[in-house]
């Protein structure tokens, strides 16, 4: 027996569960979304500080990997990517920062009508639920809840204080007129629960929306050039009466894309897939936020947060929450971040931002570390044994609108097999070149009183690093992803030979068929993703149901 839906949404990621919840709400139609984890409402998914626990975690984590990396010293990456309903939006940092303007207007510039950014605006405004502002460029009634970051602390301040009188403007507001500049950030949490796609939009699920979880897609169905329905990984195939939707984010999309015979013909060829579709730009075009980590020491155990991962702070954090959703667990690692400009104050080339421990991006297992029991214990309870954090200084510098751009290939017809990931870092020497400036600028900010009376000296790679050539020695050594990959099935004209989908996110060449996550963003953005994503998804469900100009832009909050 088949089934059968108006609607499917292939991925109930970040853009999947708005979708989802939209089309649900605004129409009488059936809906169904299919994704591959769980419920994405794990307790330590609602709690902030419960991220340690979720990252790189196999139940909640995919654990994606690159191929290695030629410009940092052939090392693999590590990318965190959520699995369950809210994707990535369970795992991310929880930071609210949309792009630029000028990002946006770039798009409409490509001949994207309806995607710069006094269009996309609406959106934004009408999908953010601000606890605290009341201005033209934000809503107050939008599923999204968003507040200050609650875990500002002394070196939030000290970090805000030292950039200041080094050069750099105090803003009020990332998502106003400014973007160079430093200030506390605005934060995706809310009563001390993270704010997921999933908890922010399936709170109520509507009669006609059915959710499949723990139910992987492994194949789009065609009737000829026409998008009929999905196949899951058990055999079962569910059709669509008027669409589907891939939503499985800048990794996942091109894989079930190319999986399904959309891609590159010779490509899908050589992995015994049959082309549907010959689109050379499935997987192409990937673009990252390449980070560059720095940090600095302390002896100052009682302002980092390494502190929780002692078991009896663990047990006092987690307590809080669960009593009321108070307390350092209610909130992210990130509170403070500077934008850096080098030439156009209004588009900034560096996100740079501090984290109030030293931490391990690289997920060790802890084997080689002498702790205390009380250590041990503690990151058992909140980081699943990960290696210890210690007690210091954190500055990441993110790289915004990269020049190197990667790709995503298949490693074999088998679902079940990963794709192949090569972001193909620092590969333009522009990139490399402004990573060194932005080094600088940070131990410039460092180097200030109001930060360094807290401080030791650098650490690991970084340590009595000064010279042009040791910075760089030192970022092919530590540089990673800022898991921000998008733009693998980018968004175009169809002149444009890397384009996937149109500015209303149809698929090329198919019918039936849309693409809505990050990989259909056209470029890179100065910011992190996940507003963007959301807005994306919000304005794909009123171009499904043609209710562009139906939207309630009025309502309280948004004028």
């Amino acid at each position: 027996m088949s089934l059968e839906y108006e609607y499917i949404i292939a991925g109930g990621g970040s853009a999947g569960c708005v979708l989802a919840s939209r089309l649900a709400n605004k129409s009488k139609d059936s809906i169904c979304l299919v994704e591959a984890g769980g419920s994405g409402k794990n307790l330590f998914i609602k709690m902030p500080a419960g991220n340690g626990f979720i990252f790189g975690n196999p139940k909640f984590d995919w654990g994606y990997h690159s191929v290695k990396q030629a410009q940092l010293n052939n090392r693999k990456i590590y990318f965190a990517r959520g699995k369950g309903l809210g994707g990535t939006s369970i795992v991310n940092g929880m930071v609210y920062i949309r792009g630029v303007a000028q990002d946006y207007d770039n798009w409409r510039q490509m001949g994207l009508d309806g995607w710069g950014y006094s269009d996309l605006l609406p959106y934004f405004k009408y999908s953010e639920g601000s606890t605290n502002r009341q201005n033209k460029f934000h809503g107050n009634q939008g599923p999204l809840k968003v507040e200050p970051a609650r875990n500002f602390s002394v070196l939030d301040e000290a970090f805000i204080k030292a950039a200041v009188e080094t050069g750099h403007e105090f803003l009020d507001d990332f998502n106003a007129n400014k973007r160079a500049g430093v200030s506390r950030i605005d934060s995706t949490t809310y009563r001390g629960v993270r704010q997921s796609s999933a908890i922010s939009y399936l709170k109520k699920v509507p009669k006609n929306l059915k959710i499949f979880t723990n139910t992987r897609v492994v194949k789009i169905l065609f009737n000829k050039n026409k998008a009929v329905g999905i196949q899951t990984i058990d055999g079962k195939k569910i059709y669509a009466g008027k669409e589907v939707i891939i939503s499985q984010g800048a990794f996942g999309t091109p894989h079930l894309l190319m999986l399904s015979g959309i891609g590159d013909a010779n490509h899908l060829i050589s992995h015994d897939v049959k082309p549907i579709i010959d689109l050379p730009g499935v997987g192409q075009n990937l673009a990252d936020h390449l980070d560059v980590s720095i940090q600095y020491g302390s002896d100052r155990m009682d302002l980092s947060a390494a502190r929780y991962q002692r078991i009896d702070q663990a047990a006092l954090l987690l307590g809080r929450w669960l009593m009321n959703g108070s307390g350092p667990g209610g909130g992210s690692l990130f509170s403070s971040m500077l934008f850096h400009s080098f030439d156009d104050p209004n588009y900034p080339e560096l996100q740079i931002f501090m984290t109030p421990m030293n931490i391990d991006e690289n997920l060790s297992d802890g084997k080689n570390e002498t702790t205390s029991i009380l250590q041990s214990l503690g990151r058992k309870l909140l980081v699943r044994g990960k290696k210890v954090a210690k007690p210091g200084v954190q500055i990441d510098i993110n790289l915004e609108r990269p020049k190197s751009l990667g790709k995503i290939r298949l490693k074999s017809s088998n679902p079940l097999d990963y794709p192949i990931i090569d972001p193909n870092y620092l590969n333009n020497k522009k990139d490399l070149d402004d990573l060194v400036k932005g080094v600088k600028v940070v131990k410039k900010i460092m180097e200030n009183v109001n930060i360094r009376k807290y401080l030791t000296e650098e650490r690991g790679d970084w340590k009595n690093v000064s010279t042009d050539e040791e910075i760089i020695s030192a970022i092919r050594k530590t540089a990673y992803t800022g898991h921000h990959p998008c733009s693998t099935a980018k968004m175009g004209m169809s002149n444009d030979i890397h384009s996937v989908v149109d500015k209303e996110l149809k698929v090329f060449g198919v019918e039936g068929l849309r693409v809505c996550d990050a990989s259909a963003m056209p470029s890179q953005i100065t910011g992190n993703l996940y507003a963007t994503v959301i807005a994306m998804a919000e304005k794909a469900s009123d171009m499904i149901l043609k209710l562009e100009k139906k939207l309630p832009w009025k309502h309280k909050g948004n004028s």
